[in-house]
């Protein structure tokens, strides 16, 4: 990682200026290269890439009170990706850190978003293009500057109580698939679920069903994949699926 952490706005200027262009490792460290597993000389070219999206942020507050680190991943199935760090360069992170990753094998799109605020386990946005990754990253800039948790976490929080009752486990991975809507994809059957999720039934999307509809920590939770199907007793899903590995067997 660079020795002195600088502000996004003023690497942004020594990126245009070509400052970190040489491909020797005391470059690409200065750059905020942490850790990598490819070669050394092929950390330039990669910053390129990933840096771009660095480029794309115009937020004053994100500018200004944010500095970024790179690392390169070596997953145990598929190839290196890379990922750019955000962390607020004085006090706590206090939900503020995000990192924005570039065709990871383990993410449905080829720009991913995840934020602290909205947990490791899941992205709180993803997308094909780079275009989209910076419009969404610049929007939330007053967010992170005033403090403010969006409805979306207490929603997914909902999700996943929601999950949980159908007998998923803590840990399953609830994405964001617009105002109001999630997915996941069952531990349990391998299916995907599509869950909505209000505070107020007449912000809900449409395909929302009131009288299907959960109350769950002051949310309204519906699946219409589960529509008629009774909320299972305490351990009936495992129960039922290690029943059904057994028999696979």
């Amino acid at each position: 990682m660079m020795q002195d952490n600088i502000s996004i706005r003023e690497w942004q200027k020594m990126f245009r200026s070509g400052a970190f262009n040489s491909q020797d490792k005391y470059t690409q460290c200065a750059a905020g290269w942490y850790d990598w597993f490819c070669q050394d000389h092929a950390l330039a070219g990669r910053l390129k890439k990933i840096g771009r999206v660095v480029m794309g942020i115009t937020d004053p507050f994100i500018l200004d009170n944010y500095y970024v680190w790179f690392k390169n991943n070596c997953p145990l199935d598929g190839p290196l990706y890379d990922d750019a760090r955000f962390e607020p360069l004085s006090g706590e992170r206090g939900g503020k850190y995000f990192v924005i990753s570039l065709d990871s094998p383990h993410e449905r799109r080829k720009w991913t978003l995840t934020t602290e605020r909205y947990g490791f386990d899941s992205p709180e946005f993803d997308c094909r293009n780079i275009r989209e990754m910076v419009r969404y990253v610049n929007s939330i800039g007053p967010e992170l500057r005033q403090g403010i948790i969006p409805p979306f976490i207490a929603e997914k929080d909902a999700v996943k109580i929601y999950a949980g009752m159908y007998g998923e486990p803590a840990g399953i991975r609830v994405c964001r698939e617009g105002d109001h809507r999630y997915s996941y994809t069952s531990f349990l059957d391998g299916r995907q679920r599509t869950v909505m999720a209000v505070a107020d039934p007449e912000d809900a999307p449409a395909g929302f069903v009131s009288e299907q509809a959960h109350s769950i920590k002051g949310m309204y939770v519906c699946c219409p994949e589960d529509a008629g199907v009774p909320i299972p007793e305490p351990g009936a899903q495992i129960k039922n699926y290690l029943k059904r590995r057994e028999l696979e067997r």
